[in-house]
C-alpha cells in the first residue's frame, strides 16, 4: 500500500496578527509550511511593512485582511522595484473573528491555496473568496 499523498509545499504563509494561530496549526498539522504572526516572537508588534518584509524574506506570502494599508505598501514597493513573495488578502465579514465559522471557514479557504499555488509567487495577490 502506497504512503498518504504529501500535501504540496511550494506556497509557505505568514498569517497576520488579525488571524488565529489555531488556523496556522490546523494547516501545519495538514503537513503545510504556515505561521502566525501573533505566535511567532519578534512578528507580532511589527508594523506592516516590516512585517511585509519579514515574511519576503522567509519566502512566505502574508495572510491579512488590512487591504487598505497592504496594497498601498505593495503599491510602493512596485513603484520603487521591490517584490514580495506574495499577499492574500481576507474579507474581515467572510472570516470574521467573531463568528462560530471562524477559524474553520479561513483554514478551509486557506487549504484550497495552498492546494493549488501559483506558479510565479513572486508579487502574488489572491484575494479569499
Amino acid at each position: 500500500m502506497a504512503p498518504p499523498a504529501r500535501p504540496p509545499r511550494g506556497l509557505r504563509l505568514l498569517l497576520d496578527t488579525h488571524h488565529s494561530p489555531a488556523a496556522a496549526a490546523a494547516l501545519r498539522a495538514d503537513g503545510y509550511d504556515v505561521l502566525a504572526a501573533a505566535a511567532e516572537p519578534g512578528l507580532g508588534p511589527l508594523d506592516d511593512e516590516d512585517l511585509l518584509a519579514a515574511a519576503t524574506r522567509d519566502g512566505r506570502a502574508l495572510v491579512t485582511e488590512n487591504a487598505k494599508d497592504f496594497d498601498r505598501i505593495v503599491r510602493a514597493w512596485a513603484g520603487r522595484g521591490e517584490h514580495h513573495a506574495g499577499v492574500v488578502f481576507t474579507s474581515p465579514r467572510r472570516y470574521h473573528r467573531g463568528s462560530a465559522a471562524y477559524p474553520a471557514n479561513l483554514i478551509a479557504a486557506l487549504r484550497v491555496v495552498l492546494a493549488k499555488p501559483p506558479a510565479d509567487q513572486s508579487d502574488w495577490i489572491h484575494w479569499l473568496p
